[in-house]
């Protein structure tokens, strides 16, 4: 038997057509279709679909978070797909963490739609092309960043100095449990700093816990 679907958008020309095309199709075996968070929510508690598609066009951003939340605090079985409006990664990011089961954008196209709801009868998730294609320039840039952060690698001497230095061990202390000169610490210290491109010891600890260097 076909899922069905509710959509929650606007405006309805455009739900309509799309409505009748996936019903024509035997894609879904019925389709509700609302425009007011009041009458989507009693939708939801009265008679939950399997499949509900929310609009970027509909809510701005923070009542889209909310309106997840609504939605999956009334059952959680409920499989979201929004079509979002160009967001980043971020706001992504954050959407499936609400709980959302597919992303599309406003520029997919009608097949990715359909791989999207072939991916949730699945029990996958689905992220549409253009998503991917900005997740992989931001892991792209942010693996540059780190790269660059970082010009030569640290050595096992300097990590164990670095470890002391997050201990909070001053360069005498860590030059008697090394056993060395505080002078040579001191060489350690500033090739460190160079390295990770920090100013000082504050510096130092906030990357290696931003970086999870010991965990």
């Amino acid at each position: 038997m076909k899922p069905n679907l509710t959509i929650f958008d606007e405006p309805l020309l455009y739900t309509e057509g799309l409505s009748k095309l996936l019903v024509q199709n035997k894609i879904f075996s019925s389709i509700e279709i609302f425009n007011t968070s009041e009458g989507l929510y009693n939708h939801v508690k009265d008679n939950p679909p399997e499949y509900l598609m929310i609009s970027s066009n509909i809510l701005m951003l923070s009542d889209l978070y909310n309106c997840i939340d609504k939605v999956i605090s009334q059952n959680n079985n409920i499989k979201i797909m929004v079509i979002g409006n160009s967001y980043d990664v971020i706001v992504i990011r954050k959407l499936f963490n609400k709980g959302i089961k597919s992303y599309l954008d406003k520029n997919s196209s009608y097949d990715e739609f359909i791989k999207s709801v072939n991916a949730l009868s699945s029990n996958e998730i689905y992220v549409c092309e253009y998503a991917k294609k900005m997740m992989i320039n931001f892991i792209s840039n942010e693996q540059e960043k780190q790269s660059s952060s970082i010009k030569e690698p640290l050595t096992r001497r300097e990590l164990e100095i670095l470890k002391l230095i997050c201990d909070g061990h001053s360069s005498k202390d860590i030059g008697g449990q090394l056993f060395i000169s505080i002078n040579t610490v001191e060489t350690h210290r500033k090739r460190i700093l160079m390295k990770l491109n920090v100013k000082n010891s504050v510096g130092v600890v906030k990357y290696a816990l931003e970086n999870n260097i010991f965990s």
